[in-house]
Protein backbone atom coordinates (compact mmCIF):
# COMPACT_ATOMS: atom_id res chain seq x y z
CA UNK A 1 0.00 0.00 0.00
CA UNK A 2 1.30 3.60 -1.04
CA UNK A 3 1.04 6.04 1.89
CA UNK A 4 0.90 9.84 1.03
CA UNK A 5 2.86 11.87 3.94
CA UNK A 6 1.88 15.45 4.32
CA UNK A 7 4.73 17.87 3.82
CA UNK A 8 4.83 18.17 7.96
CA UNK A 9 4.76 14.29 8.09
CA UNK A 10 8.17 14.22 5.75
CA UNK A 11 9.58 16.54 7.66
CA UNK A 12 9.00 14.60 10.04
CA UNK A 13 10.64 11.32 8.80
CA UNK A 14 13.50 13.43 7.72
CA UNK A 15 14.26 15.20 11.22
CA UNK A 16 17.44 16.05 11.90
CA UNK A 17 18.82 12.84 13.81
CA UNK A 18 19.98 13.35 17.55
CA UNK A 19 23.78 12.88 16.56
CA UNK A 20 23.23 15.91 14.31
CA UNK A 21 22.16 17.67 17.35
CA UNK A 22 24.72 16.48 19.74
CA UNK A 23 27.18 18.26 17.21
CA UNK A 24 25.18 21.41 17.79
CA UNK A 25 25.62 21.23 21.27
CA UNK A 26 29.12 20.78 21.26
CA UNK A 27 29.30 23.36 19.03
CA UNK A 28 27.10 26.04 20.67
CA UNK A 29 29.17 25.54 23.88
CA UNK A 30 32.22 25.59 22.16
CA UNK A 31 32.03 28.76 20.10
CA UNK A 32 29.12 30.34 22.40
CA UNK A 33 30.47 29.03 25.75
CA UNK A 34 26.19 28.67 26.58
CA UNK A 35 23.19 26.86 24.71
CA UNK A 36 19.61 26.56 25.99
CA UNK A 37 16.56 24.11 25.18
CA UNK A 38 15.26 26.79 22.80
CA UNK A 39 18.38 26.99 20.89
CA UNK A 40 17.59 23.15 20.18
CA UNK A 41 13.74 24.17 19.79
CA UNK A 42 14.35 26.71 17.14
CA UNK A 43 16.85 25.21 14.85
CA UNK A 44 15.59 22.08 15.27
CA UNK A 45 12.37 22.19 14.98
CA UNK A 46 11.81 19.90 18.18
CA UNK A 47 9.52 19.88 21.33
CA UNK A 48 11.15 21.16 24.28
CA UNK A 49 10.95 17.63 25.88
CA UNK A 50 13.06 16.37 22.91
CA UNK A 51 15.65 19.13 23.31
CA UNK A 52 15.89 18.04 27.34
CA UNK A 53 16.51 14.86 26.12
CA UNK A 54 19.33 15.79 24.17
CA UNK A 55 21.56 17.90 26.64
CA UNK A 56 21.16 15.23 28.71
CA UNK A 57 22.48 12.69 26.24
CA UNK A 58 25.17 14.63 25.94
CA UNK A 59 25.82 15.46 29.58
CA UNK A 60 25.77 11.42 29.51
CA UNK A 61 27.97 11.09 26.86
CA UNK A 62 30.84 13.48 28.45
CA UNK A 63 30.61 11.76 31.77
CA UNK A 64 31.36 8.81 29.93
CA UNK A 65 34.29 10.01 27.73
CA UNK A 66 37.99 9.94 28.23
CA UNK A 67 38.48 11.52 30.31
CA UNK A 68 35.04 12.02 32.23
CA UNK A 69 33.89 15.47 32.63
CA UNK A 70 30.89 18.12 33.01
CA UNK A 71 31.61 20.20 29.44
CA UNK A 72 28.88 21.81 30.86
CA UNK A 73 26.37 23.31 33.77
CA UNK A 74 23.05 25.03 34.34
CA UNK A 75 23.38 28.56 35.45
CA UNK A 76 19.70 28.58 37.24
CA UNK A 77 20.03 32.66 36.94
CA UNK A 78 20.59 33.04 33.76
CA UNK A 79 18.68 29.74 32.56
CA UNK A 80 20.85 28.39 30.36
CA UNK A 81 23.65 25.67 30.39
CA UNK A 82 27.22 27.47 30.57
CA UNK A 83 30.80 25.82 29.16
CA UNK A 84 32.96 24.79 32.25
CA UNK A 85 36.35 24.80 32.57
CA UNK A 86 37.11 21.07 31.78
CA UNK A 87 35.61 21.53 28.31
CA UNK A 88 36.80 19.77 25.79
CA UNK A 89 34.70 18.87 22.62
CA UNK A 90 33.15 15.02 22.00
CA UNK A 91 33.17 16.38 18.28
CA UNK A 92 36.92 18.18 17.35
CA UNK A 93 36.01 18.46 13.97
CA UNK A 94 33.56 19.89 14.33
CA UNK A 95 34.53 22.24 16.46
CA UNK A 96 37.99 22.60 15.27
CA UNK A 97 39.36 26.11 13.84
CA UNK A 98 39.54 25.14 10.51
CA UNK A 99 35.75 24.19 10.54
CA UNK A 100 34.89 27.31 12.41
CA UNK A 101 37.19 29.25 10.12
CA UNK A 102 35.74 28.17 6.70
CA UNK A 103 31.88 28.36 8.10
CA UNK A 104 32.52 31.87 8.90
CA UNK A 105 34.07 32.44 5.47
CA UNK A 106 31.41 30.77 4.11
CA UNK A 107 29.08 32.96 6.37
CA UNK A 108 30.65 36.30 5.07
CA UNK A 109 30.18 35.06 1.62
CA UNK A 110 26.63 34.75 1.60
CA UNK A 111 27.55 30.89 0.78
CA UNK A 112 26.41 28.95 3.67
CA UNK A 113 23.44 27.07 3.82
CA UNK A 114 20.73 27.30 6.30
CA UNK A 115 20.95 23.80 7.37
CA UNK A 116 24.80 24.24 8.40
CA UNK A 117 24.49 27.82 10.33
CA UNK A 118 25.35 26.43 13.05
CA UNK A 119 26.24 30.15 14.65
CA UNK A 120 24.75 31.81 17.52
CA UNK A 121 27.08 34.62 18.13
CA UNK A 122 28.65 35.92 14.54
CA UNK A 123 31.75 38.15 14.96
CA UNK A 124 31.82 40.63 11.90
CA UNK A 125 34.01 39.32 9.26
CA UNK A 126 35.57 40.61 5.93
CA UNK A 127 37.01 39.19 3.34
CA UNK A 128 40.30 40.33 1.66
CA UNK A 129 40.35 37.66 -1.79
CA UNK A 130 38.00 38.03 -4.60
CA UNK A 131 36.50 34.92 -5.46
CA UNK A 132 34.66 34.36 -8.90
CA UNK A 133 30.33 34.89 -8.28
CA UNK A 134 28.90 31.93 -8.47
CA UNK A 135 27.14 31.87 -11.65
CA UNK A 136 29.86 31.87 -13.16
CA UNK A 137 29.81 27.69 -12.76
CA UNK A 138 26.49 26.57 -14.44
CA UNK A 139 24.56 24.53 -12.49
CA UNK A 140 23.59 21.80 -15.32
CA UNK A 141 27.89 21.67 -16.57
CA UNK A 142 28.46 20.33 -12.85
CA UNK A 143 25.99 18.14 -12.46
CA UNK A 144 26.73 16.35 -15.83
CA UNK A 145 30.40 16.55 -15.17
CA UNK A 146 29.81 14.75 -11.71
CA UNK A 147 27.60 12.07 -13.50
CA UNK A 148 30.25 12.05 -16.14
CA UNK A 149 32.48 11.16 -13.00
CA UNK A 150 30.73 9.05 -11.38
CA UNK A 151 30.02 6.57 -14.51
CA UNK A 152 32.88 6.61 -16.00
CA UNK A 153 31.66 8.48 -19.40
CA UNK A 154 32.93 10.40 -21.76
CA UNK A 155 31.41 13.83 -22.65
CA UNK A 156 31.44 17.00 -25.24
CA UNK A 157 32.55 20.21 -23.11
CA UNK A 158 32.61 23.25 -24.86
CA UNK A 159 35.62 25.24 -23.41
CA UNK A 160 36.82 29.04 -23.20
CA UNK A 161 40.62 28.56 -23.12
CA UNK A 162 43.01 31.33 -22.44
CA UNK A 163 44.81 30.42 -25.79
CA UNK A 164 41.99 30.21 -28.28
CA UNK A 165 39.71 33.79 -29.01
CA UNK A 166 36.66 31.24 -29.80
CA UNK A 167 36.04 28.42 -27.79
CA UNK A 168 36.57 24.78 -28.57
CA UNK A 169 34.25 21.50 -28.45
CA UNK A 170 36.21 19.03 -26.77
CA UNK A 171 35.97 15.20 -26.28
CA UNK A 172 36.69 14.76 -22.28
CA UNK A 173 36.32 11.92 -19.90
CA UNK A 174 36.52 13.51 -16.13
CA UNK A 175 37.81 11.22 -13.29
CA UNK A 176 38.12 14.33 -10.28
CA UNK A 177 37.50 17.45 -9.11
CA UNK A 178 40.27 19.63 -7.95
CA UNK A 179 40.85 23.21 -6.33
CA UNK A 180 43.81 25.64 -6.97
CA UNK A 181 42.90 27.99 -3.76
CA UNK A 182 40.66 30.01 -6.09
CA UNK A 183 38.99 28.11 -8.98
CA UNK A 184 37.97 24.78 -9.19
CA UNK A 185 39.39 22.41 -11.68
CA UNK A 186 38.22 19.37 -13.55
CA UNK A 187 40.84 16.47 -14.34
CA UNK A 188 40.09 14.77 -17.44
CA UNK A 189 41.54 12.93 -19.55
CA UNK A 190 41.01 14.86 -23.56
CA UNK A 191 40.61 12.52 -26.31
CA UNK A 192 41.63 15.98 -28.94
CA UNK A 193 44.74 16.28 -26.99
CA UNK A 194 46.03 12.83 -26.26
CA UNK A 195 46.34 13.20 -22.58
CA UNK A 196 45.21 14.31 -19.29
CA UNK A 197 44.60 17.85 -18.77
CA UNK A 198 43.14 20.66 -15.80
CA UNK A 199 39.89 22.28 -16.77
CA UNK A 200 38.69 25.46 -14.89
CA UNK A 201 35.31 24.71 -14.21
CA UNK A 202 33.66 27.93 -14.32
CA UNK A 203 35.63 27.76 -18.26
CA UNK A 204 33.12 25.24 -19.43
CA UNK A 205 30.68 26.77 -20.57
CA UNK A 206 28.51 24.03 -22.06
CA UNK A 207 28.57 20.00 -20.90
CA UNK A 208 26.52 17.50 -22.79
CA UNK A 209 24.39 15.11 -21.24
CA UNK A 210 27.12 11.71 -20.66
CA UNK A 211 25.74 9.00 -22.18
CA UNK A 212 29.29 7.07 -23.68
CA UNK A 213 31.26 4.84 -21.38
CA UNK A 214 34.66 6.71 -22.07
CA UNK A 215 37.35 4.46 -23.65
CA UNK A 216 40.31 3.69 -24.28
CA UNK A 217 42.51 6.63 -26.59
CA UNK A 218 43.98 4.97 -29.86
CA UNK A 219 45.86 6.90 -31.73
CA UNK A 220 48.98 7.34 -34.20
CA UNK A 221 52.09 6.88 -31.96
CA UNK A 222 54.19 9.90 -32.88
CA UNK A 223 57.18 8.15 -32.10
CA UNK A 224 57.46 4.82 -33.22
CA UNK A 225 55.06 3.08 -36.30
CA UNK A 226 51.30 1.98 -35.86
CA UNK A 227 49.08 3.11 -32.87
CA UNK A 228 49.34 3.36 -29.27
CA UNK A 229 46.40 2.88 -27.32
CA UNK A 230 46.16 4.40 -23.19
CA UNK A 231 43.56 4.45 -20.42
CA UNK A 232 41.32 6.96 -19.86
CA UNK A 233 40.52 6.74 -16.06
CA UNK A 234 42.07 8.14 -13.01
CA UNK A 235 44.10 4.78 -12.38
CA UNK A 236 45.94 5.80 -15.57
CA UNK A 237 46.28 9.57 -14.90
CA UNK A 238 49.95 8.33 -13.14
CA UNK A 239 50.37 12.50 -12.77
CA UNK A 240 47.13 12.50 -10.97
CA UNK A 241 48.19 9.31 -8.60
CA UNK A 242 51.74 10.54 -7.75
CA UNK A 243 52.05 12.65 -4.40
CA UNK A 244 55.27 14.84 -4.43
CA UNK A 245 56.29 16.18 -0.57
CA UNK A 246 56.43 19.87 -0.61
CA UNK A 247 58.67 20.63 2.79
CA UNK A 248 58.39 23.99 3.24
CA UNK A 249 60.13 26.31 5.87
CA UNK A 250 60.67 29.84 7.03
CA UNK A 251 62.66 31.95 4.56
CA UNK A 252 66.27 32.42 6.01
CA UNK A 253 66.30 35.58 4.91
CA UNK A 254 63.55 36.92 7.17
CA UNK A 255 64.76 38.60 10.84
CA UNK A 256 64.63 36.12 13.26
CA UNK A 257 61.30 36.97 14.94
CA UNK A 258 59.91 37.49 11.64
CA UNK A 259 60.58 33.63 11.16
CA UNK A 260 59.71 32.46 14.35
CA UNK A 261 56.16 34.06 13.67
CA UNK A 262 55.91 32.16 10.24
CA UNK A 263 56.99 28.90 11.64
CA UNK A 264 54.03 29.08 14.12
CA UNK A 265 51.71 30.17 11.47
CA UNK A 266 52.36 26.97 9.29
CA UNK A 267 52.97 24.68 12.52
CA UNK A 268 56.19 23.80 11.79
CA UNK A 269 58.13 21.44 13.73
CA UNK A 270 61.33 22.00 16.01
CA UNK A 271 63.39 21.28 12.63
CA UNK A 272 61.49 24.14 11.42
CA UNK A 273 59.36 22.72 8.63
CA UNK A 274 56.02 21.18 7.68
CA UNK A 275 55.66 18.85 4.81
CA UNK A 276 52.81 18.84 2.08
CA UNK A 277 51.67 16.30 0.01
CA UNK A 278 50.55 17.40 -3.50
CA UNK A 279 49.34 15.67 -6.64
CA UNK A 280 52.20 15.84 -9.41
CA UNK A 281 48.95 17.17 -11.38
CA UNK A 282 48.69 20.12 -9.39
CA UNK A 283 51.98 21.27 -8.36
CA UNK A 284 52.68 23.95 -10.41
CA UNK A 285 49.22 25.09 -9.12
CA UNK A 286 50.75 24.95 -5.25
CA UNK A 287 54.04 26.63 -6.32
CA UNK A 288 52.24 29.19 -7.40
CA UNK A 289 49.89 29.63 -4.70
CA UNK A 290 52.73 29.59 -2.37
CA UNK A 291 55.07 32.09 -4.56
CA UNK A 292 57.50 29.24 -4.57
CA UNK A 293 58.12 29.15 -8.23
CA UNK A 294 61.26 29.97 -10.55
CA UNK A 295 59.19 33.27 -11.08
CA UNK A 296 59.26 34.16 -7.39
CA UNK A 297 63.06 34.05 -6.48
CA UNK A 298 63.11 37.87 -7.27
CA UNK A 299 60.85 38.51 -4.60
CA UNK A 300 61.20 40.08 -1.26
CA UNK A 301 61.61 37.45 1.56
CA UNK A 302 58.65 39.26 3.23
CA UNK A 303 56.68 38.78 -0.29
CA UNK A 304 58.06 35.44 -0.24
CA UNK A 305 57.81 34.23 3.43
CA UNK A 306 57.88 30.80 2.92
CA UNK A 307 60.84 28.43 0.62
CA UNK A 308 61.00 24.94 0.15
CA UNK A 309 63.48 23.08 1.81
CA UNK A 310 63.58 20.22 -0.91
CA UNK A 311 63.60 22.41 -4.01
CA UNK A 312 65.74 20.85 -6.58
CA UNK A 313 63.75 17.25 -6.15
CA UNK A 314 60.21 19.33 -6.20
CA UNK A 315 61.32 20.85 -9.70
CA UNK A 316 62.29 17.91 -10.45
CA UNK A 317 59.06 15.76 -10.38
CA UNK A 318 57.50 18.62 -11.57
CA UNK A 319 59.85 18.41 -14.58
CA UNK A 320 58.80 14.92 -14.69
CA UNK A 321 61.84 13.10 -13.03
CA UNK A 322 61.77 10.91 -10.23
Amino acid sequence: MVTNFSKEELLSVNKWNQARRLEFIDFRLATDGRINRRDLVDFFSISIPQASLDLSKYLQLVQESDPPRKNLSYDRHLKVYIRTDDFRPLFPKICSPESYLNDLLAYAQGDLVKSRNFFGFIPNAGVAAFYPPRRNIDTMVLFNILESIRTHKAVHITYLSVNSIKPTDQLIAPHGLAFDGMRWHIRAYCYDHHGFRNYVLSRIVRCAIPEIPAPNDRFPDPIGNGFREVGTSGRDDTEWNELVDLVIKANPQLPEAYRRAIEHDYGMVENGTVVYPCRRALLSKALEWLRLTQNDVGLTPEQRPVVLDNEAEVFRRLAGGH
